[in-house]
């Protein structure tokens, strides 16, 4: 219900003005239908690049970044400061988010129109956005003062729980994203 609204208040407004404003679903089938990407969706060779490409680099990052999480929680990687881990973990896993991105986008806009209705993409959104948010909290509340607790027998309570839930968005993401794939 929440999606029809979305897609139909942009469009009352716009004739209030006098002019037509295109709703989410029109810009999704428009996007869809680009030369480039149907292109794209019909290579026998560029689409599974880019979908491998994407799966791979999401291993990478998100599986560096759970290295960080289960050092928050001192899980694994005790031996070793986590200012060290963090710093280690981020060279990596920021271009490869980089890469998650454009080829998210590039396989989006190849099935835009089909991918845009279905639920699951749409949870993997929202929940992208809070991992996002959760790790921009991290970083301005908690990183400039790790060197005071990055070696204590124990972490705070703030930076383990940005790193539970940094742990449960991602395994739910990624879960959606799979699930999304298959109901295309």
């Amino acid at each position: 219900m929440a999606s029809a609204c979305i897609m139909i208040l942009p469009v009352r407004r716009a004739k209030a003005r006098g002019s037509k404003a295109l709703s989410v679903l029109e810009i999704c089938r428009y996007l869809q239908h680009t030369e480039w990407a149907t292109a794209l969706r019909q290579a026998d060779f560029a689409f599974p690049l880019i979908e491998g490409t994407h799966i791979l680099a999401l291993s990478i990052s998100v599986g560096l970044v759970f290295m960080l999480d289960l050092r928050l929680l001192r899980l694994g990687f005790q031996s070793e400061p986590a200012t060290k881990i963090m710093q280690q973990v981020m060279r990596w896993a920021l271009p490869g988010f980089g890469v998650i991105f454009v080829t998210g986008l590039l396989l989006f806009f190849a099935q835009a129109e089909s991918v845009y209705g279905n639920s699951y993409f749409r949870v993997k959104i929202l929940l992208l956005a809070l991992a996002g948010i959760n790790a921009a909290w991290y970083q301005y509340k908690y990183y400039p003062h790790m060197a005071e607790w990055d070696t204590a027998e124990s972490v705070p309570a703030g930076p383990r729980i940005v790193a539970v839930l940094s742990l449960a968005l991602w395994i739910v993401v990624i879960a959606c994203g799979r699930l999304t794939a298959y109901e295309l």
